[in-house]
């Protein structure tokens, strides 16, 4: 440890992350461009089709590329620069969003799908209506955590299960602290709320057309973004972790 930094071994993907953002951001690709086809990109940067989907996946999340099933992988937003990322938080800290994040997929996905089984009008008024002021706010340029987690509750609700209810209720206190750390990360990408709106439609979308298995898959891809949209800022952030001892 040295001037009060730990040095965090860079992981596999991170090394794929930093290579494509650094091509971009050299201008050998320029947004709206098509990227090489994933066996040549394997080849090129000395890594398995794995850790590169793996990298792929995280940029794709944070909406820098965009996948296209058939068609390629195109580059989307230029990167953000490393110094425009707010304060990094800490290891701890980074570890817990990645946990929740993935206790939410074991909860969540499930409550989508009896949601859309379930629902009634007055449910998907309560979705709407969260959603509807999440938008507001973007348009206001205001940033808070209720229209998520009220979009999210709302679900919860829905399934009509005393026991989900009752663990949402329980823990919301906890699930706040979460949104509230979320939320730290969140500011960091400049489009990061209206990627968090897109997801949502597609969400309530199969919820309200009572289809429970897509409801539950774009439940699962909303949270597996907001997984990659974490791990996108350590990768940018170049691996150093404050120690707060």
């Amino acid at each position: 440890m040295k001037d009060g930094l730990i040095i965090r071994k860079k992981k596999m993907y991170e090394e794929v992350v930093e290579r494509i953002t650094r091509l971009i951001k050299s201008g050998e690709y320029k947004v709206g461009d098509r990227l090489p086809p994933v066996q040549e990109l394997s080849e090129m940067f000395g890594v398995g089709t794995p850790t590169l989907r793996e990298g792929l996946s995280v940029l794709a999340s944070s909406g820098i590329l965009e996948i296209r099933h058939g068609n390629g992988i195109y580059v989307k937003r230029f990167p953000l620069e490393p110094e425009d990322l707010m304060a990094k938080l800490n290891e701890v800290e980074y570890q817990q969003l990645l946990s929740w994040v993935e206790f939410r997929r074991a909860l969540e996905a499930e409550a989508a799908a009896l949601a859309a089984e379930r629902s009634d009008e007055a449910d998907l008024e309560a979705m709407e209506a969260a959603e509807i002021r999440l938008e507001e706010e973007i348009t206001r340029g205001e940033i808070t955590i209720e229209p998520d987690y009220q979009f999210h509750n709302s679900i919860a609700l829905a399934t009509k299960n005393p026991i989900f209810i009752q663990t949402s209720t329980t823990i919301e206190h906890i699930i706040r602290q979460y949104f509230h750390l979320s939320l730290r990360y969140g500011r960091t990408l400049p489009w990061h709320r209206e990627l968090v709106v897109t997801e949502h439609r597609k969400i309530l979308e199969n919820i309200r057309k009572r289809r429970p298995r897509e409801a539950r898959n774009a439940m699962l891809e909303h949270l597996d973004n907001v997984s990659g949209r974490v791990k996108l800022l350590e990768s940018l952030a170049g691996g150093k972790q404050i120690d707060d001892r």
